[in-house]
């Protein structure tokens, strides 16, 4: 039997078995020996169930809503600590990985005892070498996220290891020792800044958090998914990661996240000039203010 530590996989599934089963055939070609992969149904409205049945090789947990990212992952993440798992992955459904990107993960774990989260190198998927994300950031003002490299052709700039303010959730190892200190996913965000959010908690908790450029996976960011669905979760998960995570009063929070909407409301009326983007401008800008709405409601509950 391997020496080497247990690892599970939580892969997420809403909907979406196609990319699911590319991801599964992609893990099953990876160079790391001792894991197991574990996908979560996330109550999908298509055959997907019914397709993953018969997948081998796999744990399914059959979730009867969908939870979103956090409470879907959640539990995904109860089940690998309950089996004594000692690191947990999570990986989106929507990659496909290189060989060796596990044993890179496991490494940097291994041989740094305050690395608690690590993370990959994403690149779009279909692109040999144009970057999605190279670990992220946080700015000092605004505290808006930004990924480095992000857009960028590879030509180096970040292939050192670095830490980093957080990893993205579509690639990130997690040290046991992290879920038993700071628990799980927060599922008030349903999706969008849970990852940050995880990671910040971890920094606070006293874990390294690290992007290993030599781990590498492509992701299959999708262009076409609802952007009124996005617009209205990143505003509204922008200001409760805030209230969460600084000690801002609410009117500072709320003077921040205005900023922020104007910004994002004046390119989503420059996607629909120069790019033509279906959704209408009106539909979109509605989401926006519900998002920064719902979020100030809560900034002002949240103690």
């Amino acid at each position: 039997m391997s020496q080497q530590p247990k690892v599970s996989i939580i892969l997420l599934n809403w909907n979406n078995f196609a990319d699911t089963k590319k991801c599964l055939e992609s893990l099953r070609r990876i160079d790391y020996p001792n894991y197991r992969i574990i996908v979560v149904e996330n109550g999908s409205e298509d055959d997907s169930l019914q397709q993953l049945e018969r997948e081998s090789g796999i744990e399914l947990i059959r979730n009867q809503e969908n939870l979103g990212f956090a409470g879907g992952n959640n539990s995904g993440i109860k089940f690998a600590m309950k089996e004594k798992f000692d690191y947990i992955l999570l990986l989106n459904n929507d990659t496909e990985v290189d060989g060796q990107f596990l044993s890179f993960l496991v490494a940097e774990m291994q041989s740094n005892a305050r690395t608690g989260i690590a993370g990959s190198k994403i690149y779009y998927w279909g692109s040999q070498r144009k970057i999605w994300s190279a670990g992220g950031g946080i700015s000092r003002f605004l505290k808006r996220t930004f990924q480095y490299g992000e857009n960028q052709i590879d030509q180096g700039q970040v292939d050192q290891r670095r830490e980093v303010d957080f990893v993205s959730g579509c690639a990130m190892l997690i040290r046991r020792e992290v879920v038993e200190k700071v628990g799980v996913l927060d599922p008030v965000y349903f999706m969008y800044y849970e990852d940050v959010d995880y990671c910040q908690r971890a920094r606070q908790a006293g874990f390294n958090v690290v992007y290993v450029p030599q781990s590498v996976i492509w992701h299959k960011v999708s262009a076409t998914s609802n952007r009124s669905f996005r617009d209205y979760y990143r505003m509204r998960n922008y200001i409760i990661f805030m209230r969460k995570n600084f000690n801002f009063s609410v009117l500072k929070i709320a003077f921040l996240a205005l900023i922020i909407s104007k910004e994002r409301a004046a390119r989503i009326l420059a996607r629909k000039i120069f790019k033509g983007d279906a959704e209408s401008v009106v539909k979109r800008t509605v989401s926006l203010v519900k998002g920064y709405l719902d979020g100030i409601k809560f900034a002002r509950l949240k103690k």
